[in-house]
């Protein structure tokens, strides 16, 4: 499996290309610091579920795009 960190990390950078959105715009929109979305778009955390829904909400996607998950295989 992958990291989860890294694999927020790409999708969040995706969809804020694509909401052509900068760090401070997605802080004010989501109200989440600044500092805390410059961390998980370098891989260094990941958020809370909470977060990541507030993320979602405010870049006009969901959840789902941001943790870039496919599909989910079983074994």
């Amino acid at each position: 499996m992958p990291d989860l960190k890294s694999v927020f990390a790409k999708g969040l950078r995706v969809c804020m290309a694509e909401a052509n959105m900068k760090p401070p715009q997605l802080a004010a929109e989501s109200h989440v610091s600044v500092d805390a979305i410059r961390k998980y778009l370098r891989g260094e955390q990941a958020p809370t579920l909470e977060t990541t829904c507030k993320l979602a909400v405010a870049l006009g996607c969901s959840p789902n795009d941001l943790c870039s998950f496919d599909s989910v295989k079983g074994d």
